[in-house]
């Protein structure tokens, strides 16, 4: 009882600390950069669709490319998809809905919806996860030309534990390429096991291959809270109000440290969604990010 009220404790000190010196500090308010460049609202006559495209080396993981065809011929924004499932299962066509949602908006826009490796006896799951997402980024940059896509400014768009998966890869990676990330209902603080619900902390430890109760320093490495830089890409945070599996004090966390590290993020808490947000609601925060 009294580690559990330590852990705590130091979670509610954080983020009194964080709270005052987010007050103190100027910040990068999404809204206050300055707009981009992009060729997003280009007219669109079709689309061309590749179907389980071997992205890396590992032949069991693929992907799913929706190449829209602009009149103009201008390359294509590109938006990488990652599903959820707790890190140990899960699959793309998790997502088709909101993929259904986008290609309806007709936007100059290369949907990307990728599997990444979900085996539970893996040891250290997450690096697996996280060399599948560098893979599937070179394997776009390096045939962009072919499928007329951008090779700079991606997003990287994760649902659950696809959101935790593009927020430690956006912070971690060394890519210039990736311009922003959004993370809807994330769990971005894994070494503060009473910030989760308990149904995931065994997928937290499958996902490491450790124990809660072994070196923190592992679970603090895993955590984007704890990845965060001064360089880290543009970040949007999204939670259902009503999500009761990842609260939104984890976005509300990261948040603050975004602010405090002058990285343009925006955090938003939607009324009336829950765990899984509606298609219509994701697709809408993913083509506002390109505003």
């Amino acid at each position: 009882m009294r580690k559990m009220c330590t852990q705590k404790n130091r979670y509610y000190n954080l983020i009194g600390w964080l709270l005052v010196f987010s007050l103190l500090s100027g910040c990068q308010v999404w809204d206050q950069v300055k707009p981009e460049s992009n060729y997003i609202n280009d007219t669109v006559v079709d689309y061309d669709f590749y179907k389980d495209v071997v992205y890396g080396n590992n032949d069991k993981v693929k992907l799913d490319l929706y190449q829209p065809i602009s009149l103009n011929g201008h390359a294509a924004e590109v938006v990488i998809l990652l599903h959820g499932g707790g890190w140990t299962s899960g699959d793309k066509s998790f997502l088709k809905p909101t993929v259904d949602r986008l290609l309806k908006e007709g936007k100059n826009l290369a949907i990307v919806n990728m599997n990444y490796r979900v085996d539970s006896r893996a040891g250290d799951l997450l690096s697996l996860q996280l060399a599948d997402l560098q893979n599937a980024v070179h394997f776009l940059s390096d045939n962009a030309e072919k499928y007329n896509l951008r090779k700079d400014n991606y997003r990287i768009v994760g649902f659950s534990a696809g959101g935790h998966i593009a927020l430690t890869y956006a912070y971690r990676t060394t890519e210039t390429n990736i311009g922003t990330v959004v993370a809807i209902s994330a769990p971005t603080e894994l070494s503060v096991k009473e910030m989760l619900d308990k149904s995931l902390w065994p997928n937290v430890e499958i996902l490491l291959g450790k124990k809660y109760g072994d070196s923190i320093d592992v679970f603090k490495k895993a955590s984007p809270f704890h990845l965060v830089s001064f360089g880290s890409p543009k970040t949007l945070l999204v939670y259902g109000q009503g999500d009761v599996l990842v609260s939104s004090q984890q976005g509300e966390l990261l948040a603050q440290k975004l602010r405090l590290m002058h990285v343009p993020c925006k955090f938003e808490v939607i009324p009336g969604e829950t765990h899984e947000l509606s298609a219509e609601k994701a697709s809408q925060y993913i083509l506002d990010s390109y505003q």
